[in-house]
């Protein structure tokens, strides 16, 4: 309950105090190291690489991105840019730590996010100037180094001292709580960029930012519900949290950097639906162990 409650503080404080917009650049750096802290101890194998079970989680973002974009473009462009930079959103790197929370089995998740963030890392910067060639996304070497350095420069570093300095990697996994302080501030910091933007920046009324919140809200139930339903009632919670618990603040990051705030609104809502539900998760898991 005390961390539902961290992310409802992390939230508010953005909306209330909004002068952190101006540290926006920091998200990236505390990307990576939430990701850091959070693959300290993961070990790969290729089995879990390439398990089914995530192939199918990699394809549903695809299918999910390229359907909700499809529908979108029936509305405005802009509005289809939302739904796809939402839909290919990779695993968050806090749902390992949800799943933790949850008792369910972490590895599969760690691997999603791995997997996940690796594929929207070289997909992001490919697709986007399809999608919006007129807008400031233009492809290039950088935006893609750029991506890519996030997850991969996370997971290099991990996987190095797992295996030339183990006792380097025990003391810093006593200090994996601070992974969690990052997520927090980096919550804090899109929020407030979000605030900023809608109450100084930008020229669309409320009828244009209600229907992107909407989309927001369609997208989180879906992918959750969608990952707990492929999953059934074996893999369920892990399906459910790869495919819905999604790295919005890598998103956010793709559209600052290469696109708009406005585009960015889409992520920083999803970010306030899933963390409603997995306070929800989390307050129920709590009555749950107490029963």
């Amino acid at each position: 309950m005390k961390k539902s409650l961290c992310l409802f503080g992390a939230i508010a404080a953005g909306v209330l105090f909004p002068q952190g917009h101006s540290l926006t650049f920091l998200i990236r750096y505390l990307i990576m190291l939430i990701l850091f802290f959070s693959l300290l101890d993961l070990e790969l194998h290729p089995k879990t690489a390439l398990s089914p079970r995530l192939a199918t989680i990699v394809a549903m973002m695809m299918a999910i991105a390229g359907l909700t974009a499809w529908m979108g473009n029936w509305f405005s462009p802009e509005l289809a840019i939302v739904a796809f930079i939402i839909a290919m959103a990779p695993t968050a790197a806090a749902a390992p730590v949800m799943t933790r929370f949850l008792n369910g089995r972490v590895d599969y998740v760690m691997s999603s996010v791995v997997v996940t963030n690796s594929f929207s890392a070289i997909a992001l910067p490919l697709v986007l100037p399809i999608l919006a060639p007129s807008g400031a996304t233009a492809f290039n070497l950088q935006a893609l180094g750029s991506t890519l350095m996030v997850v991969l420069l996370p997971l290099g570093v991990t996987q190095l001292l797992q295996r030339f300095a183990p006792p380097v990697t025990a003391a810093l996994l006593t200090q994996r709580g601070l992974g969690f302080y990052c997520w927090m501030a980096a919550i804090y910091l899109s929020t407030a960029r979000a605030t900023y933007f809608i109450e100084v920046e930008s020229q669309a009324s409320w009828t244009a930012i209600v229907p992107i919140a909407l989309v927001s809200l369609a997208l989180c139930a879906l992918n959750f519900g969608l990952g707990r339903w492929l999953g059934g009632v074996t893999w369920g919670q892990e399906m459910g949290q790869s495919l819905g618990q999604k790295n919005t603040l890598f998103s956010i990051w793709v559209c600052l950097t290469f696109l708009n705030p406005a585009i960015a609104l889409g992520p920083m809502f999803y970010i306030v639906f899933q963390n409603l539900y997995n306070s929800y998760l989390l307050a129920r898991g709590g009555r749950e162990l107490e029963a």
